[in-house]
């Protein structure tokens, strides 16, 4: 019975050494592809809807889930599956719907041309914001010239440099801007966007592994007490 015992304790130790490891690294990766089928439809400004535990929310203008064959001509190429379109002045914020911090590792977009179309270099554009609601840190990429036939191609971003600094998030806001005039908020000059693949990982609630290892410990104390 005492080698029983003994060896409850050294599973909670070391199940606790792991489970405080993977707190510290954060390591529940998760990844938003939108391509489940109840999530297609329209979004109007303020509408919220959930994926694998991260919530999504439209803004400034509306936005759609579907493939590409929803939007037509204009759809980017390179993407057969369901994805995110955000119309003009539109962006979608991203959250965890528990409130749990988060890193963004990568995500994959395109620009989808305006009518008329934009004369200038047109970004899209992540910021970042912290718990206390201030941005922490905001990057945007170029995309190559629009195609013959009017039509942009899937870009995949995730070079870890580029991330580097996306961690310890509340929210993230993704929308698209031509170069115009200033690109610093998602009211001004947006364009339209498409993004799929959306990769975060989410820091786990310290409140888990603290019961996890009070569990432990009570399971080993009632082992222990038997004995005598």
């Amino acid at each position: 019975m005492k080698r029983l015992v003994r060896r409850l304790f050294e599973t909670a130790t070391l199940l606790g050494a792991l489970c405080l490891h993977g707190a510290q690294a954060g390591s529940v990766a998760v990844t938003v592809d939108f391509d489940d089928p109840a999530l297609v439809n329209l979004y109007f400004p303020g509408d919220s809807f959930t994926q694998s535990g991260m919530r999504m929310t439209t803004d400034f203008d509306f936005g759609t889930v579907d493939t590409a064959a929803a939007l037509g001509t204009l759809a980017p190429s390179g993407n057969a599956t369901q994805f995110y379109f955000n119309g003009n002045d539109g962006a979608l914020f991203l959250e965890q719907e528990q409130g749990l911090s988060f890193s963004l590792t990568g995500f994959s977009a395109a620009f989808v041309p305006q009518s008329p179309a934009s004369t200038q270099p047109t970004v899209i554009a992540a910021v970042g914001f912290d718990a206390a609601g201030a941005a922490v840190t905001g990057l945007a990429w170029l995309f190559a010239p629009q195609a013959a036939n009017g039509r942009y191609q899937f870009g995949v971003y995730d070079n870890p440099l580029d991330f580097a600094d996306f961690t310890g998030l509340s929210s993230v806001v993704f929308f698209s801007c031509s170069l115009n005039g200033p690109c610093d908020d998602p009211t001004n000059n947006n364009g339209q966007f498409a993004i799929d693949d959306i990769r975060v990982s989410v820091v786990p609630e310290p409140s888990s592994v603290g019961l996890t290892l009070l569990a432990l410990g009570l399971l080993a104390g009632s082992q222990r007490r038997r004995s005598r």
